[in-house]
């Protein structure tokens, strides 16, 4: 099977707080690859390599695994957000032992005396990571677990949280969890927005007063009604089912109406840009992304085809209402590139004619079209009966790459 490599979590950084099960290791091994703010754990061992550069340190560790077992000390605990993934990737031939520790998730958790088993945990620290995200989740849970870096620490997660009217949230901030300079701060996150916090942070978000989710598919009396126009719940539900999105989409809503299709697929999707040419229908979408407290919703007030020149690629694009437009943003859309979802809802033969038209034609694949056509129930005197709504034809299909490409 060959020598093994070992994955050992440091815990929060006291030596102390090591397991006897990682002291262990590192004892039996050949070499201990870790990083600057651990060389104490591994203090005495005759072969450390520091880890500055992944690919140094790698090369180094393959040298050393050819004659016995070697270790690579991480912080907190391998199995969250740690560089455990990435060791599994460059030694995917090797005998991988993965040793525990104890987290600074568990450490603060603890030093709050709060239980985490139904906390969302996010991570900023050396990734990417939405402002959309993080207010969701604190706006829909108790407990959010925050691991901060350098450019996105405890005073710029307080900042954005104030910002979203989320400034009376608890936070329990600790920094340097584990060393003997060790700090943890507790209080609302409007009181730590101009504090200065060390990089190695991570932070507690509770709210106590958090919403609970809406339903998935809000009724048509949940929304906020004006003048304009709004897609039916059933058709709506129709709709949302086509767009087929994933936590990632990034989705345009042309034509937004009162919003309603905008907050049902807002809720599925990373980000959701609609855009509204009449200006009581955008107050209205802004109204309703409100009312269910969607903070990856934003809205373009102005026709769809100024907006979308501005708006980032997207992942799929509903066309709900366009007039005389829809020809030109169904060749603008093509125009962005291959594999963009498009959805359109019809209801006017000249709208249909033209979508099936554009729609299989040469610069989409995929093409679908479904008549939707529902009754409601209607009481008249003592009885009921049913009563048709005008049919919608939703169309799909998929922008196709270009010749040459």
């Amino acid at each position: 099977m060959g020598n093994k490599l070992y994955v050992l979590g440091a815990g929060p950084g006291g030596r102390e707080e090591v397991t006897p099960a990682v002291s262990a290791a590192i004892a039996a091994s050949r070499a201990v690859a870790c990083a600057a703010r651990h060389l104490h754990i591994a203090a005495g061992h005759p072969n450390v390599i520091e880890m500055k550069n992944f690919q140094d340190t790698f090369r180094r560790l393959r040298e050393e695994l050819e004659q016995g077992d070697a270790a690579v000390v991480v912080s907190g605990d391998p199995g969250i957000f740690s560089l455990l993934p990435l060791i599994k990737k460059n030694f995917p031939s090797h005998g991988i032992v993965v040793l525990p520790g104890v987290s600074s998730l568990q450490s603060l958790c603890a030093k709050a005396g709060e239980t985490w088993q139904e906390a969302v945990v996010l991570s900023g620290h050396g990734r990417e990571i939405g402002t959309p995200k993080i207010l969701d989740a604190v706006e829909h849970a108790r407990a959010v677990i925050f691991f901060c870096d350098a450019q996105k620490g405890p005073a710029w997660l307080c900042a954005r949280l104030c910002e979203a009217g989320l400034g009376e949230v608890e936070a329990v901030v600790g920094e340097r969890l584990g060393a003997a300079d060790e700090r943890v701060s507790r209080g609302a996150a409007r009181e730590f927005v101009n504090e200065s916090f060390d990089a190695l942070s991570i932070v507690l978000l509770i709210n106590e007063n958090f919403t609970e989710r809406p339903p998935l598919l809000p009724e048509d009396a949940d929304f906020i009604r004006g003048g304009a126009p709004m897609t039916r719940e059933e058709v709506r539900a129709v709709i949302t089912a086509k767009l087929r999105l994933t936590p990632d989409s990034v989705v345009w809503d042309l034509g937004a109406g009162t919003g309603s299709v905008s907050v049902a697929a807002a809720r599925l999707c990373r980000e959701l840009h609609a855009a509204e040419i009449d200006a009581e229908a955008a107050a209205l979408v802004r109204a309703n992304a409100e009312k269910f407290r969607l903070h990856n919703v934003t809205v373009h007030e102005g026709s769809a085809l100024a907006v979308m020149e501005h708006l980032p690629d997207p992942d799929v694009v509903f066309i709900g209402g366009s007039g005389p437009e829809l020809p030109a943003i169904l060749e603008r859309t093509a125009a962005r590139g291959a594999g963009i979802r498009v959805v359109v809802s019809a209801v006017s033969l000249k709208t249909i004619a033209l979508c099936t038209e554009v729609l299989a034609g040469d610069k989409f694949e995929n093409f679908d079209a479904a008549q939707v056509a529902v009754s409601r129930m209607k009481t008249v005197g003592k009885t009921q009966i049913w009563q048709a709504q005008n049919p919608v034809v939703i169309f799909s299909a998929t922008t196709r790459a270009a010749k040459g490409e």
